[in-house]
């Protein structure tokens, strides 16, 4: 979520209001502890007034107090915190018609690549992950926060897989490398169960996703664990070869240039990250 955007959407009831990436929820009576999360389902958010809603898949109850019971808007103890993660699903993607979010993009529909170029999506992944079996390091989100790559570079917020390289300078760094603790993190606090959707074009072209370029979708063996692949099987039965792309790629933190190490903390700095500190 936009740091200062303010968010307010309601179901069954449940009024939901934000200042940052967390939220309060008020004004349900008679729900109990255990099906917040239910009610939740239904929900819808934006990052500003100005956006489209988005159907709630990543937000999750993080506390609730008290922890069992009804709650009613009467008194100060039902609120409850929430976490939003606004990409995955809600990752905006620029296309020749202005922003739209990854999920509501079908193969066939135009997207801007990072040399300002529009080029046809052949296929959306739909990958499930499971917070219960997943890997941390291999699988959880990672964080870039505003403007930590260039001025407005994320433009918001961005949020993506360990693996999914970034352009950075001229190099292509996987997000899991460029986690320096401060201003790019690894999220932690994520739903049991949350949603990538990787796309692919015809060549390794960088899509702006929040502004920021970022790979597109090579095909691999991996393919296979995507929810979709039958889609995908049924689109391209005989495959489709996707080019590599010439730069260097980064895959850990170790490989990252020295001089892109350096222009991470000092970003940091300037957008108000505190201790930029390298981690390893």
């Amino acid at each position: 979520m936009n740091a200062t955007a303010q968010t307010a959407a309601t179901a069954a009831g449940i009024t939901l209001s934000f200042s940052s990436a967390t939220g309060n929820i008020a004004g349900a009576s008679g729900v109990t502890a255990t099906n917040w999360n239910t009610i939740l389902d239904g929900l819808q958010y934006n990052n500003s007034a100005d956006e489209p809603l988005l159907t709630r898949h990543a937000i999750t109850l993080v506390s609730a107090t008290p922890n069992s019971g009804s709650y009613s808007s009467a008194t100060a103890s039902n609120t409850k915190t929430l976490t939003v993660i606004c990409s995955m699903p809600g990752t905006m993607i620029a296309t020749p018609d202005g922003e739209a979010a990854v999920e509501t993009l079908p193969p066939g529909d135009l997207v801007l690549t990072s040399t300002g170029d529009a080029k046809p999506i052949n296929w959306v992944g739909r990958q499930t992950m499971s917070k219960r079996f997943a890997d941390p390091l291999r699988s959880y989100p990672v964080r870039v926060r505003a403007g930590s790559l260039d001025d407005n570079a994320p433009t918001r917020d961005l949020y993506v897989s360990p693996d999914h390289a970034l352009l950075v300078g001229n190099v292509m760094v996987n997000a899991g490398a460029l986690v320096n603790g401060t201003s790019i993190t690894r999220e932690e606090t994520i739903p049991d169960t949350f949603v990538y959707y990787p796309i692919e074009l015809d060549d390794r072209s960088f899509v702006l996703a929040e502004g920021a370029p970022a790979e597109a979708f090579v095909d691999n063996v991996d393919r296979m664990n995507f929810d979709n692949w039958s889609e995908y099987q049924a689109l391209y039965p005989e495959g489709k070869t996707v080019a590599e792309l010439p730069y260097p790629r980064a895959k850990s933190h170790r490989q990252a240039p020295i001089h892109l190490r350096v222009k991470r903390a000092e970003r940091a700095q300037r957008i108000g990250a505190q201790d930029a500190a390298e981690v390893a």
